[in-house]
């Protein structure tokens, strides 16, 4: 009898999309920082964009470094 069954390759932690835009509006940055696939935040012809397609994007980063670094680059609050 087998007691230990392995289901394959533990799922790894998704590491955070960070992105620096700025509004059309406003001369301040802003910080998005989202859990979900770079592609989905880049792509402006979705239906529901997570950054509105009227907003410019400034940087983008991927992991928890980039919000500490990002920060003190823009002086972003």
């Amino acid at each position: 009898m087998i007691t230990h069954q392995s289901k394959g390759r533990p799922s790894e932690k998704k590491l955070p999309v960070v992105v620096v835009y700025k509004k059309p509006t406003t001369k301040k940055y802003s910080l998005l920082v989202s859990e979900s696939e770079i592609d989905d935040i880049i792509l402006s012809t979705k239906r529901n964009p997570i950054i509105p397609s009227t907003c410019e994007i400034i940087d983008i980063g991927i992991g928890e470094s980039f919000v500490k670094l990002f920060k003190k680059q823009y002086n972003i609050k």
